[in-house]
């Protein structure tokens, strides 16, 4: 019985993982394509910003509703099916219509999307995580970066062949929305669903919105990273358009590097040193390459940043959950709806500085952000564990 729940608890991470895949396969396909989206509607950075503010609002209101009321009605696999069946045309549907106002509309809708798919997918991966015991967070981000490196080769390959991005978004989304089916086969059980009894809102502790604001800063980043890079290769590197998606690609490359040795790498050093230590050391990388202004040199930083700083999310998760008095669903809300803001202010602050200060600026600014987001979270994480082993001395002083 053990073993074969092991198999379906198996065959459900899989299931997860993939629809973290796809989310992102169908986002980096519209990201790298976006050069020709502001020839289209013939937007500003910032025009193109706002659409990203919505999306991230409508996220996080999303997220908190969903926990509350659609997951316990449906389940968290339904949830999921449902995100993906509505996000899939969405690039397409952009491109289609390419007017600024629905595009305004479209980015609120993918950000329904996202907040129904968010604290469900966290939920499952925690989940799944603790009934297995094993170290899955890692492997399972590792997901986000493959749909990221999948949907850029596809698309830099597209735009190289001159195919038009309203063809190569419809077949890529009438892919996603057919994929959805195998959720329904193999999705996480209903029956391993966590209810949450208590939808009413309620505030995080200390201890998780300390952890949650890191993944807000390092979600602020990864946005940068990936929203931005490809207009800035095309508008400051001067690199040719087939290259529009090199950056996207060699950042999840590194992360899923990184990713895939994450539990080796934890069990021989801890989580202190592959989270916040070794992002310290690729922040530093990060921008000191920017410095040179070399298109190869910045590749190399980049596969090298992408593998020191992929670690920082799926610890925070972990930590969260670990310290959290609240049900794994409603610890997830919390920390995701939290990280989600990131979205929110992060490629919003560049969209508008980089109309006056330009993109290169905002790479330098994106290395020494990380930086600090690393000291906070050695921080976080010092004094974490030093007022555990105070609670640990005091019990069994007690005890004496």
């Amino acid at each position: 019985m053990k073993v074969h729940n092991e198999k379906e608890l198996d065959i459900a991470f899989k299931a997860t993982f993939s629809q973290g895949f796809f989310a992102t396969f169908i986002f980096s396909t519209y990201l790298v394509h976006t050069p020709i989206l502001f020839q289209l509607i013939e937007m500003t950075e910032s025009e193109f910003a706002f659409g990203f503010v919505l999306f991230g609002i409508f996220n996080v209101i999303t997220n908190q509703l969903t926990t509350r009321f659609l997951l316990p009605k449906i389940g968290s696999t339904n949830c999921l099916i449902l995100a993906r069946l509505m996000y899939s045309f969405i690039p397409f549907l952009i491109f289609y219509t390419s007017s600024y106002n629905l595009y305004l509309l479209l980015s609120i809708f993918w950000g329904i999307t996202i907040g129904i798919q968010a604290p469900n997918i966290f939920t499952q991966v925690a989940i799944i995580e603790e009934k297995t015991k094993k170290i899955l967070n890692p492997i399972f981000k590792s997901s986000f970066s493959l749909g990221f490196i999948v949907g850029g080769g596809i698309s830099s390959v597209a735009m190289g062949l001159e195919i038009s991005p309203m063809l190569t978004t419809f077949c890529t989304g009438s892919f996603v929305f057919l994929s959805s089916i195998s959720m329904f086969y193999f999705g996480l059980s209903r029956k391993h669903d966590i209810r949450n009894e208590n939808p009413r809102f309620s505030f995080p502790n200390s201890k998780i919105l300390m952890f949650a604001s890191i993944n807000m800063f390092i979600f602020a980043c990864m946005g940068i990273i990936i929203q931005w890079s490809p207009l800035w290769l095309v508008n400051d590197l001067k690199a040719p358009i087939y290259m529009v998606g090199s950056i996207v690609i060699l950042f999840n490359l590194g992360e899923i590097i990184s990713n895939i040795f994450a539990s080796k790498l934890i069990n021989f050093f801890n989580e202190k040193i592959v989270g916040p230590y070794f992002a310290m050391i690729g922040s530093f990388i990060l921008i000191v390459s920017v410095l040179f202004q070399n298109i190869f040199i910045i590749y190399i930083s980049i596969i090298l940043f992408g593998f020191l700083i992929s670690n920082v999310m799926p610890i925070v998760y972990r930590q969260s959950v670990k310290y959290s008095t609240y049900p794994i669903p409603v610890t997830i809300s919390h920390v995701s709806s939290i990280a989600f803001t990131g979205v929110i202010f992060g490629p919003a602050l560049v969209g508008y500085s980089a109309e006056t200060f330009g993109l290169t600026f905002n790479m330098y600014l994106l290395g020494f952000l990380m930086f600090g987001i690393s000291t906070l979270m050695l921080f976080i994480m010092s004094s974490t564990q030093v007022a555990n082993q105070k609670l640990k001395n005091k019990k069994i002083n007690v005890r004496k």
